[in-house]
């Protein structure tokens, strides 16, 4: 009997060489080569608008089964097949009629979700990620809902394998950049980091915006702790500036009590040879104790007002030491997440690296079982249903269809993959 090729095993073979290659060259490959084309929304989306100044205009838009949006002064917008940029200056061309001078961001908010059904273990709802193919999508539903020995799902591991490491580069690069961050802190510089970090992320815009949500944080706490240094700067101030009032006033009383204590010596003296009465030198000691007393309470306020400088120093100084010491502290423990992350990706190109060799090893087999799968996607507000392979991208909004197919030992692997397209 002539050996029969197993198609799904050449399909991981080459999946297999495909991602080796892509992890090997990841390092080098400029970032414009691997960028995906933009995103076109679509019925299902919800799309975020910011209008800067005006928060009436600024909200939540769903996208209708018809591709509009119903939005403030202009009525029913049509998104359908266009970039969130376009959306975005169409919205401000249109607005300038009615409120001029006012900047439009878009963004989408939330994407249409995703559908399989069919011969899948867990068939429902997925949540749609730009980028997406049919196996990714037939991965994360678990594969086939009665898989036999004899089915290979070495393509399905390596994607999720795959997967799984490109994560790991995205969280690792997140980690570089929060260390860089913390470091920045901890030694009272400007935030500023390189790209040419550990991760994997091939998706520049990706790199841009950890760099710039990082930076956003930095410059919040930053000026958090300047204003509370300013506002303490303050009041030290105010503090320095009552010390010099009250020793300048202390120095006005003890000339004064100097004074009344030589005016009761005069009294006495004068007492003492019948020249004045006892009243009036009762009434200069009384004047000299007053002023004894007013010269105690100047005092009691002039220490009070050194301790509240004292306390004021020391607090400007605790809250620069507490910003270095949690820095320290935070980066104590990312330094340690990057290493277990490491440490995970190594097993996981590991991992990739044998489902490759477990590949290259699958035999041909005289009967298996085909999966052949479908799209039922809305075109023109119409759903139509088209076969579609394992590299298919996926749109959001689309339902997956999976189905198993029966080929005998007569169909050539020529057959297999021509049915399949």
């Amino acid at each position: 009997m002539p050996r029969i090729e197993n198609r799904r095993s050449a399909l991981v073979s080459v999946a297999m060489a495909v991602a080796l290659a892509f992890v090997l060259l990841a390092s080098s490959m400029p970032a414009s080569a691997s960028k995906m084309p933009s995103y076109t929304v679509g019925a299902g989306d919800v799309l975020m608008i910011t209008v800067y100044g005006d928060a009436g205009l600024t909200g939540l838009f769903p996208v209708s089964a018809e591709g509009v949006i119903g939005y403030p002064l202009l009525g029913n917008v049509d998104v359908a097949g266009k970039t969130v940029d376009e959306i975005g200056a169409q919205i401000s061309r249109d607005l300038a009629d009615h409120v001029p001078n006012r900047s439009v961001a878009v963004a989408i908010k939330e994407y249409a979700p995703i559908f399989i059904v069919g011969d899948v273990q867990k068939p429902g709802r997925y949540e749609y990620r730009p980028g997406m193919i049919v196996l990714e999508l037939f991965a994360l539903s678990g594969g086939l809902r009665e898989p036999t020995a004899r089915t290979d799902m070495s393509s399905i591991q390596l994607i999720s394998a795959q997967q799984e490491y490109e994560d790991m580069s995205l969280q690792l690069l997140s980690q570089d950049v929060r260390r860089v961050r913390l470091e920045a802190e901890r030694n009272n510089v400007a935030f500023e980091y390189n790209s040419n970090g550990p991760g994997l992320v091939r998706d520049a815009t990706t790199l841009e915006k950890i760099v710039e949500s990082e930076k956003s944080l930095y410059k919040l706490r930053l000026s958090v702790l300047q204003d509370e240094r300013t506002n303490l700067e303050v009041q030290k101030q105010n503090f320095v500036q009552e010390i010099d009032t009250l020793q300048k006033s202390n120095v006005m009383r003890n000339e004064q009590f100097q004074l009344l204590g030589l005016d009761v010596n005069a009294s006495e003296e004068l007492v003492s040879r019948g020249a004045a009465s006892q009243s009036a030198l009762r009434e200069r000691k009384r004047e000299l104790l007053a002023m004894n007393q007013q010269l105690l309470e100047s005092t009691s306020f002039l220490a009070r007002a050194r301790q509240n400088k004292n306390e004021v120093e020391r607090r400007i100084l605790e809250l620069e030491n507490k910003r270095n010491n949690d820095a320290a502290t935070e980066l104590r423990e990312i330094e340690l997440d990057m290493v277990r992350l490491r440490r995970k990706m190594t097993f996981s190109l590991q991992t990739m690296a044998e489902i490759g060799a477990t590949s290259r090893r699958v035999t041909s087999l005289e009967q298996m079982i085909q999966t052949k799968f479908s799209i039922v996607r809305q075109l023109s507000g119409e759903y139509g249903e088209t076969d579609a392979g394992e590299q298919t991208p996926i749109r959001a909004g689309d339902v997956i269809r999976v189905s198993l197919i029966a080929s005998g030992p007569a169909e050539s692997s020529a057959n297999r993959t021509a049915k399949a397209n």
